[in-house]
């Protein structure tokens, strides 16, 4: 049998996705004393305490989660000042985007989102054998206001990374507002929203009074990021509740484990955690851009906690060589950028060593 001949329409043209690579491999591979991580965008300060403490206190495996996860999204009510009804529970933001794609996209529609954007928008409209539509991007951000360009009455979704993985860049109030209000309602924007506690821009988008203007608007947000819990895949939707209430039709049971959503609840209790994760973020951000400046190299603005820099050699070539020197970066040519690397905003003493081997590569 040749499975490939079987396939739905879509999945042909897919690559499996790219992870960065782990710590253990690179030391194992390199035989290397010294590796960093800058690579996956993860919280350099790492988890909560609080949230740690779940994670080594957890009991009672035997029993299956809450199905509603009801206790967390009590405690997102309550911090995001949202109706609990307004809120479906994901493994990591990734699920509620495949939910959202899942629900409104198949052959007969089609899907937008930009050039270089997130990966996972172009791989969730390839499965459902939808037409897309990248859009040309406009100094390496969303184009929005031309996305209008490419809605017909088969439009079904629109996928808006803000800020924009791997570019850093983001879009304003006045242009989301601007598109929301352009748009027939039959499309659904969703408005990936996984670096929000990290941007700094006075003008960025207020999501909450969007949705309090717009039925057709889903926010992702994410537990992987500032909250440091990649590992346990956390994340979270907010829409309308009919929207909400249609997502969790095809949502799996127990989609969210027990130790991942007591971590979150935890995470969110530590504030000072967050507001130190934001900290560090931003006074190393600007360490990271001065350094890159003295080498000699130009890197975008970013508001998440990373930066894509255009490196004199193909960015690839730039990945292996950092790697064997101890450094895992991610190369980005598959988001259209094969001049850039992408760096994760580590902790002083990981952004120091950077700058060193990246001097001494460069050289």
């Amino acid at each position: 049998m040749n499975f490939k001949d079987f396939i739905n329409p879509g999945i042909e043209s897919i690559q499996p996705y790219e992870p960065g690579r782990s710590l253990d491999e690179v030391i194992q591979e390199f035989n290397l004393s010294k590796v960093i991580k800058l690579a996956s965008n993860e919280n350099s300060l790492g988890a909560s305490k609080k949230a740690l403490e779940i994670v080594q206190s957890a009991k009672d495996l035997h029993y299956y989660p809450d199905g509603s996860g009801e206790a967390l999204k009590k405690v997102i009510s309550e911090h995001e000042n949202i109706a609990k009804e307004q809120i479906i529970l994901g493994n990591g933001s990734n699920e509620v985007l495949e939910l959202a794609a899942a629900a409104f996209l198949n052959s007969e529609t089609e899907a937008i989102f930009s050039e270089h954007a997130f990966v996972v928008y172009k791989l969730a409209s390839k499965v459902r054998g939808c037409k897309f539509h990248e859009v040309p991007a406009k100094n390496f951000g969303h184009d929005l206001d031309s996305f209008k360009n490419y809605i017909n009455d088969s439009t079904r979704v629109i996928f808006i990374a803000n800020p924009n993985n791997p570019t850093g860049t983001y879009n304003t109030h006045a242009q989301v507002h601007n598109l929301l209000s352009s748009i027939p309602d039959h499309v659904l924007v969703v408005l990936d929203l996984a670096y929000f506690e990290y941007v700094e821009a006075e003008d960025y988008v207020k999501p909450y009074e969007l949705l309090n203007e717009f039925n057709n608007l889903l926010l992702t947000r994410s537990f992987s990021k500032a909250y440091g819990l990649p590992a346990l895949r956390i994340g979270f939707g907010v829409g309308h509740p009919e929207l909400i209430e249609i997502l969790n039709r095809i949502r799996q049971p127990f989609n969210v484990n027990t130790i991942a959503q007591k971590a979150a609840i935890a995470a969110i209790e530590d504030q000072a955690h967050i507001k130190q994760s934001i900290e560090n973020n931003s006074m190393q951000k600007q360490y990271l851009q001065s350094e890159l400046t003295r080498l000699g190299l130009t890197s975008l603005e970013s508001q998440g906690n990373f930066i894509a820099v255009k490196v004199p050699i193909p960015g690839r070539d730039m990945f292996n060589k950092l790697m064997k020197e101890g450094v895992i970066v991610r190369p980005i040519d598959l988001y259209g950028m094969p001049d850039y690397i992408r760096v994760t905003i580590g902790a002083p003493a990981e952004n120091k060593f950077f700058i060193q081997i990246l001097e001494k590569v460069l050289n």
